[in-house]
């Protein structure tokens, strides 16, 4: 994605790495959350610029009114107060055109700035319930007599792209004793020199805290508000091993990270990665085993590090595909998971590939309903994960086992912490070096959605890929209309389960299986109520479509143990 950020989803946030500056101005943040009746119902946010020195006319800062469907809080009208050195500051705001992922307002000067500006306005935490739909976990929300949420849906930043002295405090008076407030950077009082589009691209998290540490940690760090179902504090430690080793392998050994849990009053959970932290969610019917948290969270630590410049269309099924491949692999190599556990997750991705009816879209036709069907959002992941995992197996057979793809994955970062550009081309042109011309054939045959066959050797000798014939998930309709306003039955294709099982084109739904929940599955049964001609209808069917060749592995019994690893 182009703009003043990359973004890669379940998500995954990048930000500018802290930038070498000559005196850079400062930027002081002030939050000050205030509880009343055992809950926090606002937050007022102080900023101070230094010296921005805006001419008349020009934007002084900005925030996404809409970020990957949630809702922001916006600052209609003159929500947001600022004053300089001259005064009070008048200012307009404007709305830029809208992305797929985002829609920016700019606010601007009404004349030009004098010294120091003060912006100062309230957050009011969202109004979310059981019927409240999952999404990226952006927003900000009341839990537990805290609050919790991105910076992107209330914190407005300046617009220059140079570093700032980020000052962040919070001023927690109006809240009980023994309340914390805790930024992705840090815990209480935070420095930093970085762009102020950090203050987006992290999460912000205060009230009554528990972690792990129980004070906190300069290296890793867990927290909560409401008490989950399971037991966080094994659960952070196992975590913290695998940021240990995951950092090690990516020569990482700088800031923290931190990990925020959010309880969902509904029932589906997920997470979001932002810049050196995670915040994930579980819901109210099935919280996460203790295994696929570490799952999950490894999916999402694993963005800390590997990125590609450019759009979300051409550079998620690296940002994705790489979270996928080494969440799973790492976890193997550091001996958090065992040789069975390591199976079912590449078999979890494979079914998750195979089964996806859209994985045959290119990257660019999948960006067009990224946000509106959740099986295009999971298109990167799959995609992603399979094609990394074929790299390696080719480049581990033509070096004779000397070298993989961690060797490209690696030198990519190298030149990122270098400060030089890292693209889609550099992936290729650092693949054609191990693997000849044809790699790049086979990129371009990846972007443009073609299956991927696995190699006999894509897990090493121990596990073996094995063919089968199986359904992909498909609705049988146009599941953008489908989950649309009004929702209706649309392109619906002849001979499919849903046809079989009588719906009609044109049908008005009135009630039905929300298909874009991440807990859905198409295993099982979808439910619908339409309405024909004035009279309401009831359906059930699986929305599967014609039979099509996967792939599976399995432990190859003849291959010992010891050639197990990775």
């Amino acid at each position: 994605m182009t703009g003043r950020f990359a973004w890669a989803m379940g998500a995954a946030l990048l930000f500018s790495p802290s930038l070498a500056w000559a005196d850079p101005p400062a930027l002081d943040l002030v939050l000050k959350p205030h509880q009343a009746d055992g809950k926090v119902d606002y937050v007022d946010v102080r900023m101070v610029i230094g010296h921005p020195d805006v001419a008349a006319g020009a934007t002084l800062v900005h925030m996404p009114l809409v970020v990957a469907s949630i809702p922001t809080q916006r600052y209609d009208g003159d929500a947001i107060h600022a004053k300089d050195a001259a005064g009070d500051l008048a200012l307009t705001s404007k709305d830029e055109p809208s992305t797929p992922f985002l829609s920016y307002r700019d606010w601007q000067a009404a004349r030009a700035t004098s010294g120091d500006v003060t912006l100062s306005y309230r957050a009011v935490p969202r109004a979310v319930n059981a019927q409240t739909r999952n999404g990226p976990l952006f927003d900000l929300r009341e839990e537990a007599g805290g609050l919790d949420g991105a910076g992107f849906t209330f914190i407005a930043p300046p617009v220059a792209t140079a570093p700032y002295t980020i000052h962040v405090h919070w001023d927690l008076s109006d809240m009980p004793a023994g309340a914390r407030g805790i930024w992705s950077l840090g815990e209480g009082d935070v420095s930093t020199v970085k762009p102020a589009e950090i203050l987006a691209e992290t999460y912000f998290y205060a009230g009554p805290v528990k972690s792990f540490p129980q004070g906190g940690s300069d290296r890793f760090s867990m927290y909560w508000l409401s008490d989950p179902p399971f037991q966080a504090t094994a659960a952070a430690q196992t975590i913290q091993k695998l940021f240990a080793y995951a950092s090690a392998f990516f020569h990482d050994t700088g800031e923290p990270y931190r990990v925020f849990i959010r309880k969902n009053p509904y029932a589906a959970g997920g997470g979001t990665a932002l810049a050196r932290s995670f915040l994930f969610a579980y819901g109210t019917k099935k919280p996460p085993t203790a295994d696929e948290l570490e799952d999950l969270i490894g999916h999402e630590m694993v963005h800390n590090w590997p990125t590609l410049d450019g759009d979300h269309a051409d550079t998620s099924w690296y940002t994705e595909g790489t979270a996928e491949y080494y969440s799973i692999l790492l976890s193997y190599r550091a001996g958090l998971i065992t040789p069975r556990e390591f199976l079912k997750r590449i078999n979890e991705r494979a079914d998750g590939y195979y089964t996806n009816p859209l994985q045959t879209l290119s990257n660019h036709d999948a960006e067009k309903i990224y946000w509106k069907d959740a099986r295009a959002g999971h298109v990167p992941y799959g995609r992603g994960w399979m094609y990394l995992a074929r790299v390696n197996a080719e480049i581990r057979a033509k070096s004779q086992g000397k070298r993989r793809l961690d060797n490209v994955v690696l030198a990519l970062l190298d030149r990122g912490r270098a400060g030089q550009p890292v693209t889609p081309d550099d992936w290729q042109n650092l693949v054609a070096a191990e693997l000849g011309p044809e790699a790049r054939t086979e990129f371009a045959d990846m972007i443009a959605g073609k299956w991927i066959t696995p190699p006999p050797n894509t897990f090493g000798p121990c596990f073996r890929p094995v063919a089968l014939k199986e359904a992909p998930q498909d609705l049988g309709f146009d599941p953008v209309a489908y989950m649309g306003t009004p929702r209706v039955i649309k392109n619906l294709v002849a001979g499919s389960a849903a046809a079989r099982a009588g719906l009609h084109e044109g049908d008005t739904v009135v009630s039905g299986t929300d298909v874009s929940d991440p807990s859905f599955k198409y295993d099982k049964p979808i439910a619908l109520t339409v309405v024909r001609g004035g009279t309401e209808m009831g359906f059930n069917f699986k929305a599967a479509g014609e039979p099509m060749t996967g792939y599976r592995w399995e432990r190859n019994p003849r291959v010992p143990a010891a050639q197990c690893r990775l």
